[in-house]
C-alpha cells in the first residue's frame, strides 16, 4: 500500500455493500457495515464504482411513493386539465414532475394530505389529495408558473384535487 502524505493511495471496497471505505474506517480489512471482507482498489476505481453503485440511486420505495403521488393527482385527466389551464411554457412531463414535487413538499409542510385506503382498492376515489389551504396551493402554482392567483380557482372534484378553471 503506497502512501502519499502518510495516507494510503487506495480505498477498501466491499462487494456486498457496494461501498468504499477509508483504511481508518476498516482497520481489520472487513466492512464496517456488514463485516464482509473488503479489497483494496485505487481511488479512481473506488470513485467510479461508488458512482455506479446503488448507493447513489434513488431508493425503490421513494420512487414508488413518488409514482403513487403522481398517479393520484393526475388520475381522471386532472393533470392534463391543470396543464391546459395554466399553459406553462414547459413540456407536460416537466410540468407533471414539478406539480408532484410541489404536492410532496406540501405534504411535508402539512398543507396537503394524501388519502389512501388501508388496503389496496380498485375504487379509485379512495385515493385522493386534500388541501388544508386551497389558497396556498394557488399561490404555489403562481410561484411555479407565473400565473395570477385570481386566474386559477379550485373547485372540488371527484379526484380530490381541485379542478383548475379560469375565474370570470
Amino acid at each position: 500500500m503506497a502512501k502519499a502524505n502518510g495516507r494510503p493511495k487506495t480505498y477498501l471496497w466491499c462487494d456486498a455493500c457496494r461501498r468504499s471505505f477509508n483504511h481508518d474506517d476498516a482497520p481489520d480489512g472487513s466492512c464496517p457495515i456488514c463485516g464482509a471482507p473488503t479489497r483494496e482498489m485505487g481511488r479512481l476505481s473506488a470513485i467510479a464504482r461508488g458512482i455506479m453503485a446503488n448507493e447513489l440511486v434513488a431508493s425503490d420505495l421513494r420512487t414508488k411513493h413518488r409514482q403513487l403521488v403522481r398517479l393520484i393527482w393526475t388520475r381522471n385527466g386532472m393533470g392534463e386539465r391543470y396543464y391546459r389551464v395554466l399553459a406553462p411554457a414547459i413540456p407536460y412531463n416537466r410540468f407533471e414532475a414539478r406539480i408532484t414535487d410541489l404536492l410532496m413538499r406540501g405534504a411535508e409542510e402539512g398543507w396537503v394530505r394524501f388519502v389512501l385506503p388501508l388496503a389496496p382498492s380498485s375504487d379509485e376515489s379512495s385515493y385522493r389529495v386534500e388541501f388544508d389551504d386551497d389558497e396556498r396551493f394557488v399561490r404555489e402554482l403562481e410561484t411555479l408558473f407565473g400565473t395570477e392567483p385570481s386566474a386559477v380557482s379550485l373547485q372540488p372534484s371527484a379526484s380530490g384535487l381541485g379542478e383548475g378553471r379560469r375565474s370570470s
